[in-house]
C-alpha cells in the first residue's frame, strides 16, 4: 500500500478541523493518526505522522493569518510535528535503521512523556 496524495490531504483536513473546529489537541490526535496509519500500513516511515500536522499548520498561518484561534491551531500543530520528528530520529538511533510508524506506536505506548496516553 501506497501512501497516497489523498489520504495525505484527508489526514491534513482532519488535523486542521480538529484543531480548528473542534478545538482538539495535536498531541491527542496524533496517537490517534499513527493508530490509524500503522493499522493501515505499519511499514510507513514514522515521519509521515508529522507531515499532515506540518501541512496544516502551514495552511492556517497561510489561509487565517493571526487571529487569536489560527495562530493557537498552528503552533500546536507545528510543536507536535517537531516533535514527532525527534521521536523519529531517537528511534532511528536506537534502532539503527529508520522507524516506521508501528515503531512510532510502540515507542509511545511504552511511556512516552508527551504521546503516551
Amino acid at each position: 500500500m501506497v501512501w497516497d496524495a489523498e489520504q495525505i490531504d484527508d489526514l491534513t483536513e482532519t488535523v486542521v478541523r480538529r484543531l480548528l473546529v473542534e478545538g482538539g489537541t495535536a498531541r491527542a490526535l496524533a496517537v490517534e493518526i499513527a493508530a490509524q496509519l500503522a493499522a493501515q500500513n505499519a511499514t510507513l516511515p514514522a515521519l509521515a505522522v508529522a507531515l499532515p500536522f506540518s501541512l496544516a499548520a502551514g495552511g492556517i498561518e497561510e489561509m487565517l493569518g493571526g487571529g487569536p484561534q489560527a495562530c493557537a491551531a498552528a503552533r500546536d500543530a507545528w510543536r507536535i510535528a517537531a516533535l514527532i520528528g525527534g521521536d523519529a530520529l531517537a528511534l532511528h538511533a536506537t534502532l539503527r535503521c529508520p522507524a516506521t510508524v508501528s515503531d512510532l506506536c510502540a515507542h509511545w505506548a511504552s511511556g512516552d512523556t508527551v504521546f503516551s496516553a
